[in-house]
């Protein structure tokens, strides 16, 4: 992922964005749907073959991704059906861009090896936001892992917009989201294993000594 400092830093510039231009009346959750828009006429862009043009309008929609939260802490507008409604257009945003790709690919001849790497990288991009979902569910800490969303976006706008690159693009989100998928169930593994361990100690220490055994008496195995 992005490094930690770099994330904040475009956090509290967009910050500073909305409280510069004084947005107000604009709520976060109309500009996450504004953003699926914008995604969907970016997919419909590049399923009939303009690339160039889809991966600039792609780049417009990640922009509204990052606004709506900004606007939710500027406005403390902070709410969880907010940020329900912000993953699940998401992975909408995600399908409709592999289906345009996909849909572009199988128009053309000879090109079964681009179409099986977009299905690859949308079923590892799926799989990257359920193993975080259902990992928070259950009380984990499941961030982390080469490839994000805002990654993702942004590799996938490079391919478009420098088309030679795009079937690396694919190669890379085909992997990494996978790998990406994989380090997090690691991740879960590791704090499943940590508090069973803690577990283990907690009961320990709190079972009740046993009686030592009487002069005279043999101590029996139990």
């Amino acid at each position: 992922m992005f490094t930690a400092r770099f994330q904040e830093w475009v956090r509290a510039a967009a910050r500073r964005l909305v409280s510069a231009l004084h947005v107000h009346g604009v709520t976060p959750d109309a500009l996450t749907l504004a953003g699926l828009a914008v995604t969907m006429a970016s997919a419909v862009l590049v399923g009939f073959g303009w690339l160039l043009a889809g991966g600039l309008v792609l780049l417009v929609g990640g922009l509204f991704d990052i606004l709506d939260g900004a606007v939710a802490r500027v406005e403390g507008r902070v709410r969880p059906y907010g940020a329900f409604l912000d993953s699940t257009t998401d992975r909408y945003a995600e399908v409709v861009t592999y289906a345009a790709l996909l849909y572009h690919f199988v128009s053309q001849r000879d090109s079964t090896l681009e179409a099986m790497l977009v299905i690859l990288a949308l079923g590892g991009s799926l799989l990257v936001s359920y193993v975080r979902a259902r990992a928070q569910s259950l009380g984990f800490r499941c961030d982390g892992g080469l490839l994000a969303r805002p990654e993702r976006v942004v590799i996938t706008v490079v391919g478009l917009v420098i088309s030679p690159l795009l079937i690396w693009a694919l190669w890379v989100l085909a992997v990494l989201t996978n790998v990406t998928a994989l380090q997090r169930i690691i991740l879960v593994w590791r704090q499943a294993r940590d508090a069973r361990a803690a577990d283990r100690v907690a009961a320990r220490s709190t079972a009740p000594p046993r009686e030592p055994a009487r002069p005279g008496e043999r101590s029996r195995p139990g």
